[in-house]
């Protein structure tokens, strides 16, 4: 492009007009071309070209803009070529700024080629004149464009989608005016497990990131994501169905949700309470769930030659020095599965059809209530449509479309909200009685397979009180767990086949043997026990 036989340096600045202008490759090239042939036939020495594109943001914009200024001042060059005045400045500012230039020095030129305009110092009124109003229709073009492309975010969001591009776990389809955002399957799995992580309590936000990147979690670059990134994941209220716009949330976009709004709604109490856990180098598996049983103080954990130790922490004045080894612990804890090995499938039958049975009432209840919340939810969405048709025909004016709109959408969002919480709570009673099962048949071996985070979990669901006397682990069960220990001994007892002692551990039998009623006798009183243990 430098011809060193030429006197008059130049550089060229080049935007092109819209996105579409962007994306054919059309726009930029052309105008390069032209200013590149311009230049030739002036005998310019043209020595760099300043590229913008439309979708670079303001900034960028203004920074090569900047850059462009402060190279012509530091290598003495004098002439500028743009292919029109639209294309060099579209507001007053950078007006300004072009205008100072030209002023300061006599040899100063712009040169709009397509517009056969040349202003310099020493320019004709009628030229500067020229360039003035050329300057004022930029900026008209600009502001008229800002409204219009705001407009139509307005539209968008009204007819209940994103007016730009969605978070990770989604990806945009369809053509210009008509996009939209559908679930990104490779992507969504990985939000939504996010969540359900953080929401356990079991996970710091640097413990999510490092898990989930072993499981192939990247950013859209292929990185592994940064800790604000994951919070800022945690924060969008786009994942259970909102739009975030502008500083407010609009409810009920149309896109498929990842997350529930009550799984949103916990993480953020989670998050906003500091109830986070610490991310640790070392993880152990009974932290946090013990205490000193004399001074009820938190057992702490430590490694001393490789070995994992937990004692107490000696908050308070204590008589417990000893420490005790992780092993050993485990080993007890461990033990008390092997009552589950005992329940059989015909007992795990019967406490299925005890729970469809007592809630039988209750499950037809909560059917006539989603009837009528569908029925009401529907009624609005039609009384929403024909009020949107009003609009677009101009029988109403946009405040009342407006205000209208926000109502409807609001109690559209408290029905969507009872549903969901009326469904997750008819779930509850099935996925209790899954989880026990599954740990009736398979308890010992799914603990095996478990982190340390995992194996928390587990037992906080099976043990409650865990406290730590003088090197021994003492406990109590949760009272689902206590009451199907107590039916599997009460059925061993009547059959005589095995010895009572050789059936329980000895701390499992001791807790159960005061109880003489059936399972199926004291579910009723023992199924809210597990929803509040749940």
């Amino acid at each position: 492009m430098e011809n060193k036989n030429l006197k008059n340096k130049a550089v060229a600045y080049c935007r092109v007009s819209s996105k579409e202008q962007e994306e054919t490759g059309y726009s930029l090239p052309a105008q390069e071309k032209l200013l590149v042939e311009y230049a030739n036939r002036k005998d310019f020495n043209l020595i760099k070209v300043f590229p913008v594109a439309e979708s670079a943001s303001g900034e960028k914009q203004r920074k090569i803009f900047n850059e462009m200024m402060d190279y012509m001042k530091k290598k003495n060059i004098n002439i500028l070529l743009c292919e029109k005045v639209d294309r060099l400045t579209r507001n007053l500012k950078e007006a300004v700024v072009i205008n100072d230039w030209i002023e300061a020095e006599t040899e100063r030129q712009v040169h709009f080629v397509k517009q056969n305009l040349v202003i310099h110092r020493n320019a004709k009124s009628d030229e500067k004149f020229r360039w003035d109003i050329e300057i004022v229709l930029a900026k008209k073009y600009i502001s008229n464009l800002s409204e219009e492309v705001k407009k139509g975010q307005k539209e968008k969001i009204a007819q209940g989608w994103l007016p730009s591009r969605p978070p990770m776990g989604y990806r945009t389809i369809g053509e210009k005016g008509h996009k939209t955002h559908v679930l990104d399957e490779k992507v969504a799995p990985f939000i939504k497990k996010t969540f359900e992580m953080y929401a356990s309590g079991n996970y710091s936000m640097k413990a999510i990131v490092e898990l989930l990147y072993k499981e192939g979690f990247r950013s859209r670059n292929g990185y592994k994501l940064a800790k604000n990134r994951m919070e800022a994941i945690l924060k969008e209220p786009f994942y259970y169905g909102a739009i975030p716009w502008n500083g407010q949330i609009i409810p009920d976009g149309k896109h498929e949700p990842i997350i529930t709004k009550e799984m949103y709604d916990k993480v953020q109490d989670i998050r906003l309470g500091r109830k986070t856990p610490h991310f640790n180098r070392h993880s152990f598996i009974f932290s946090k769930l013990f205490k000193c049983q004399e001074c009820e103080c938190t057992i702490t954990a430590e490694i001393q030659k490789g070995i994992i130790y937990y004692h107490c922490n000696h908050y308070k004045n204590c008589s417990q020095k000893r420490y005790t080894p992780e092993e050993k612990i485990e080993e007890k804890l461990v033990g008390v599965f092997e009552f589950f090995k005992s329940i059989t499938k015909k007992e795990a039958e019967e406490i299925k059809t005890k729970i469809k049975k007592n809630h039988a009432e209750e499950i037809k209840y909560k059917e006539n209530a989603l009837k009528s919340l569908n029925e009401r939810y529907t009624s609005l969405q039609g009384r929403l449509d024909r009020l949107y048709d009003d609009r677009l025909d101009q029988k109403i004016t946009n405040d009342f479309w407006e205000k209208k709109n926000k109502e409807i959408t609001e109690e559209q969002k408290q029905i969507q909200d009872q549903i969901t919480k009326i469904k997750s709570e008819e779930a509850k009673y099935f996925e209790i009685w899954l989880n026990i099962i599954d740990l009736a048949f398979r308890a010992k071996e799914i603990y095996a397979k478990r982190s340390p985070a995992e194996k928390r979990l587990l037992l906080s669901h099976i043990f409650s009180n865990l406290m730590l006397n003088d090197k021994e682990a003492l406990y109590k069960l949760k009272k689902p767990v206590e009451v199907l220990a107590r039916r599997v001994q009460e059925r061993i007892d009547r059959e005589k086949t095995f010895e009572p002692k050789n059936t329980l551990p000895g701390k499992v039998k001791s807790i159960i043997s005061s109880k003489n009623n059936s399972l199926l006798q004291t579910w009723d009183d023992v199924r809210i026990e597990i929803l509040l243990n749940k």
